[in-house]
């Protein structure tokens, strides 16, 4: 495949002035279902056009399908996307499992990508994907460029990456902030940016302050050719909510790098005028080659924001109206060839072929008269068939046949124009169409059985990240599931880790506790790697289950045949019964209720081997950066640093060194303990106790409580200031 430049679309103005200056693809969002809910994505009338726009130029459109949809919504996907499948759209990317289930079914010719929002690691993840019917992954944008070339040549799938525009502090899909914060979900395409903001870090005697968690925007320009040889086939540039303009200018200066890249790699050079259009465009401070170098850190952050100087203005304006100019003052017109030939006593003909296509069509008018004074010359005839304009299509090349002696009404000739130019278009869209079969159909997945509620009493798990919480998780008369993060067993390196879980997996069997391990929140090239490996030997030693988070986890797993001992976190979103299904289907072993659901769709969800987090710090982002290293410099230990809003909320934040991460913590503790009727009349009886900061003391009384209130049905006060995170508000 020739690599491709992708651009953004927020709106139909903005489809067109990145094809004209220079897209082989665009993606684009409709009004529903799309991660740039408040871009000015087009109506379905629109959309429809468009892709017949982008299609006549020969340009692919990728629609956005790449949020969570909750189960009202996904049963009205099929509908809502049928018309855009039959006009021909090129693929549809997603984040949902559920979405990839329902899209896979009903639209079986339909290319699937998987986006970025599904925080695709490594090359395991990718191959899973591809044996779902993903033709194309967006890995997460914190790979190096020897991550995504082991991708590439591992899976065999379609790589697309970014390669400018703003970058997200936290890993996609991976970020709770926004939502836990206002109620806006980056999952549901509806971020409000809360990393944009000032913040204040507090780590050990040192403060650091500014937009801690905002970084510079990604620009490749300079290493094309690197991105080309790692086998990135889609190049991805970002912006739908930025403006038509800038779409353009960034795409016309990709489109003259990327072509030298491809003809001439060993004399890529990029011209310090080019590089300063970018930066007139738009510019964080500065530019950022992100994680594609194995470099990470301070240098990628913003250095405060500011606003434009007069003359800084005054030159992007300046810009601007050359890009108008250049690709939006008119539109980008379909070249065309076309002959006529008209002679008396014959047939009017008129053959018009789409420039640089195969593509041919005829058209034969009425017998043409002989004139009886001076005939038409074969430049009138010419000029009265090239009035193509509002059409979409010019000629190139117009060659007119004619021996001076003929007669033809204008009016013939402008109507066989239109029927000419009216048919090379449904010949030139034609192989786009497809047929789409709007009912998803059934696949009823086997569902668990369910015991009646006064058989099922509730079952506690207490998640522990500390040796003084799992101590006292053990001691607890009514915790009945340990599980333990992985960091805990890797505090002494990877080379004790397996010894250390089989030491865990010994005292929970002696305390008389199922155990389980909680592999990484991310899992890229070592993560877990000696886990991973172990994995029989942990389950004939007596694990439970893995609790696991991410795509990379669920691969590695599922590859080896230990799908029965996956337990999917919340991470791993079952937000529809679509998503349940899918899980179901691989055979793990139930999943966790989603983070963002409230009460009623609780409720109404099927929870049949279901567990729900009641208790903890929600984790809001994982992030591949590290604010201690960044504020103060690497201590190479794990612990906590503080993070402040400008409102004085405090945030903690885990540095966990051993897997590469910083886990940002909410604020406050939930708490849903008060809530056990609702939760057991949702057929939920595993309630997870998520344990990040506690001490011993916080751990004992929190394991009491729970136990007092769900094993008990005590009604004890809950002291202290907690949230109930989404139960009552929800996302939009």
């Amino acid at each position: 495949m020739k690599t491709e430049l992708l651009a953004p679309a927020g709106s139909v103005e903005g489809l067109k002035a990145v094809i004209a200056a220079g897209a082989d693809a665009v993606y684009i969002g409709g009004t529903r279902f799309g991660a740039r809910a408040y871009a000015d994505n087009p109506g379905e009338d629109a959309l429809l056009d468009a892709i017949d726009y982008a299609h006549l130029r020969g340009v692919k459109v990728y629609m956005t399908v790449n949020t969570l949809l909750k189960e009202n919504e996904i049963k009205e996907l099929p509908a809502y996307l049928a018309p855009y499948v039959e006009q021909g759209l090129d693929a549809v990317l997603v984040q949902d499992m559920g979405v990839l289930r329902v899209l896979r079914r009903t639209f079986p010719s339909l290319p699937l990508h998987a986006s970025t929002q599904m925080a695709v690691t490594g090359p395991a993840g990718a191959s899973f994907l591809k044996d779902q019917g993903i033709v194309r992954v967006v890995p997460a944008r914190e790979l190096s460029l020897r991550e995504l070339k082991t991708i590439h040549d591992e899976s065999g799938l379609e790589v697309e990456a970014f390669v400018h525009g703003a970058l997200c502090f936290c890993y996609s899909g991976m970020c709770l902030f926004s939502s836990m914060l206002g109620g806006r979900s980056g999952n549901r395409g509806r971020c409000a940016q809360p990393c944009r903001l000032p913040y204040r870090l507090l780590s050990g005697d040192r403060q650091a302050s500014g937009e801690l968690l905002s970084l510079r925007d990604l620009n490749t320009i300079e290493i094309l050719p690197d991105l080309i040889e790692a086998g990135v086939s889609s190049l991805k540039i970002e912006g739908r909510m930025k403006q038509p303009e800038y779409a353009a200018g960034v795409v016309s200066v990709y489109r003259k790098y990327l072509d030298l890249a491809l003809t001439d790699p060993k004399g890529y050079r990029v011209d310090p005028a080019d590089a300063e259009i970018l930066r007139t465009l738009f510019s964080r401070t500065g530019f950022t080659d992100g994680y594609l170098e194995p470099k990470r850190g301070k240098n990628m952050m913003t250095e405060g924001s500011r606003e434009l100087t007069r003359k800084e203005e005054a030159k992007r304006n300046g810009l601007y109206e050359k890009i108008r100019a250049a690709y939006m003052a008119t539109e980008d017109a379909v070249p065309l060839t076309g002959e006529a030939e008209v002679y008396p006593g014959k047939a009017a003909r008129l053959v018009l072929s789409a420039a640089g296509k195969e593509m041919t069509v005829e058209l034969t008018g009425d017998e043409v008269m002989k004139a009886e004074k001076a005939g038409l010359t074969a430049g009138r005839i010419r000029e009265q068939l090239a009035k193509t304009g509002g059409s979409g299509f010019y000629f190139k090349e117009l060659v007119v046949k004619t021996d001076g002696q003929a007669f033809v009404p204008m009016g013939t000739l402008n109507a066989m124009r239109r029927q000419a130019l009216s048919k090379i278009r449904e010949a030139m869209l034609a192989p786009y169409r497809r047929e789409a079969n709007a009912d998803p159909g059934t696949e009823p997945a086997e569902k668990v059985p369910e015991r009646s509620p006064e058989d099922r009493p509730w079952r506690i798990a207490a998640l522990v990240s500390e040796k003084d919480q799992l101590k006292e998780a053990l001691l607890s008369p009514d915790t009945d599931t340990v599980i333990a993060e992985s960091s805990l067993l890797y505090s002494e390196g990877s080379a004790k880790a397996v010894r250390e879980a089989a030491a865990f997996i010994d005292r929970c069997r002696e305390a008389g506790k199922r155990a389980e391990i909680a592999l990484p929140y991310v899992v890229r090239e070592r993560e877990g790697k000696a886990l991973f490996e172990a994995a029989g030997q942990l389950a004939e030693k007596g694990l439970s289950a893995f609790l696991v988070r991410n795509l990379e986890s669920l691969a590695k797993l599922c590859q080896a045949g230990f799908a029965s001992l996956v337990r999917p976190d919340a991470y791993l979103y079952t937000m529809n019964s679509e998503a349940i299904a899918f899980f179901r289907e691989l055979g793990v072993t139930g999943n966790t209720v989603p983070w963002e659901l409230n009460r009623g769709e609780i409720l109404h969800r099927d929870n049949a081997g279901s567990r729900i987090f009641v208790y903890g710090r929600t984790p809001l982002m994982v992030t591949a950066q590290c604010l201690r290293k960044n504020a103060s410099g690497c201590t190479k230990k794990p612990g906590y640093v503080m993070l402040t809003d400008r409102k004085g909320v405090h945030f903690p934040v885990k540095c966990d060194c051993s897997f590469r991460t910083n886990i940002i913590c909410n604020s406050e503790r939930l708490m849903l303990f008060g809530e056990a009727d609702t939760l057991k009349r949702a057929g939920l009886r595993e309630a997870v106790l998520l344990f990040t900061d506690e001490d011993a003391g916080g751990t004992k009384a929190a394991l009491a409580l729970a136990g007092d209130i769900l094993k008990r049905g005590m009604t004890p006060e809950i002291r202290g200031k907690y949230t109930k995170g989404h139960f009552n508000r929800g996302v939009e």
